[in-house]
């Protein structure tokens, strides 16, 4: 799954899947790392490949120093190489209005022999679907092998990418058992999960370099919750009251978010405990 930062690419993954195995914001570059998910219908699996958002050359250099890592670019691009098929996720709103950039990646792997599906994205907020239809014409002189119109949240549509993007996929064995959703480890997964919702929580306040580590999870016991204890690390000492907020209020609503996105996930009763330290290895 390729595509511009907040085209939908994570939502789009948790729909396929059918679980909550890539973290989702309204901010963009929240994914930081590839993250897989395996779909598996009946003799057929499809594992998809979650990455950071490409930035082109539409978008200005100093937008490019100021938000996105060169690091994160590489993943994606690395995501692309490996990939057999490329789906290409963009939203239909921006992209009834400029699909130059998405061209030019549909053009490129089309060179690298790379077979691409375009799932245009977020299509129930578009009224008038009759705006779709010049769009669609032009996309019909790219060499794409298919194009689906859906929409994540209101789960129209996905199944009928899966099928788009089956046809195209190689034979070979399946690589994950039928149960298993994702290869993230558990410790990420969770580090991720409390991530989301610092991101979510504190708007435009949280600074970029928030990070959440999973120290340790303890097996519940008898009647006791999951104990899953994390750390968030800031990169500056400035970040901390923001992270802990007035009388301790974000961080608990942040954990307080977190644990119930755990109890979502793990189905499982969970007892999360956070503290805030600083990169430069001062405590909180």
């Amino acid at each position: 799954l390729i595509g511009q930062p907040n085209a939908g690419k994570s939502t789009l993954l948790n729909a396929l899947v059918g679980e909550r195995v890539a973290i989702i914001s309204a901010k963009p570059n929240t994914t930081r790392m590839m993250v897989r998910g395996a779909q598996t219908l009946g003799d057929v699996q499809l594992v998809w490949l979650d990455t950071p958002g490409l930035v082109g050359h539409t978008t200005s250099p100093s937008k490019v120093a100021r938000g996105y890592s060169r690091t994160l670019q590489q993943q994606a691009e690395s995501a692309m190489a490996e990939a057999d098929v490329l789906v290409l996720v963009a939203d239909v709103g921006l992209a009834l209005k400029d699909f130059t950039q998405e061209a030019r990646w549909v053009n490129q792997a089309a060179k690298n022999k790379q077979a691409v599906v375009v799932a245009l994205t977020k299509i129930d907020k578009l009224t008038d679907k009759k705006r779709l239809f010049p769009l669609l014409t032009a996309l019909n002189d790219l060499p794409v092998a298919a194009v689906v119109p859906l929409s994540a949240t209101k789960n129209i549509a996905v199944a009928e990418l899966a099928q788009a993007v089956a046809k195209l996929a190689p034979k070979g064995p399946h690589l994950f058992p039928p149960a298993m959703l994702t290869d993230q480890p558990l410790f990420e997964r969770l580090a991720e999960l409390t991530r989301e919702q610092a991101l979510r929580l504190m708007n435009a306040e949280v600074p970029y370099g928030v990070e959440v580590q999973t120290e340790a999870v303890s097996a519940p016991e008898g009647d006791d919750p999951m104990l899953v204890q994390q750390v968030i690390v800031v990169p500056k000492a400035s970040h901390k009251p923001m992270v802990l907020g007035a009388g301790g209020q974000m961080i608990k609503r942040i954990g307080t978010q977190a644990r119930h996105a755990m109890q979502e996930v793990l189905g499982q009763g969970v007892r999360l405990e956070l503290r805030v330290i600083v990169r430069t290895g001062r405590k909180g």
